[in-house]
């Protein structure tokens, strides 16, 4: 009995690995590109993520984002130069601009090990309205 505990232990820190190494790898500089509903992508940030407590109206624990660099075709569509903060739970990534309360702008996607991939709405008192996509790549 001990023998098997001691295998299905394994098997779950195996299993488990990748998603606690993608909690605590997100060192370096990631390319986010934002895009619109027809895939066009709209602003391109070069970003670094920190431990650094982030400002939130939204519960949860949020750490600052550091925007290193931006370029973008519409300066409303996402927020290159508002204060931006990410949060990791249930192997999903959320990037959002959360200190505006009630008009936040939210990317939501789950963690993979080349590309993050997914949505990109704005989130209020009204609900959620999709906005488009985002990807988020490491930087080579």
């Amino acid at each position: 009995m001990n023998g098997y505990i001691c295998r299905l232990l394994f098997i779950i820190v195996t299993l488990s690995f990748p998603t606690l190494a993608w909690s605590h790898n997100l060192n370096g500089e990631w390319i986010l590109k934002i895009e619109n509903k027809k895939h066009q992508t709209i602003a391109t940030l070069n970003i670094q993520f920190t431990k650094q407590k982030a400002e939130s109206c939204i519960a949860g624990e949020w750490s600052r984002i550091i925007v290193l660099s931006s370029t973008t075709k519409d300066k409303n569509f996402f927020p290159v130069s508002d204060m931006l903060s990410y949060s990791i739970e249930k192997n999903r990534l959320a990037i959002g601009r959360n200190e505006i309360c009630d008009a936040y702008l939210m990317l939501n996607g789950r963690l993979r090990k080349k590309v993050i991939r997914g949505d990109y709405y704005a989130l209020g008192m009204g609900g959620a309205s999709p906005l488009g996509f985002f990807s988020l790549s490491k930087k080579n």
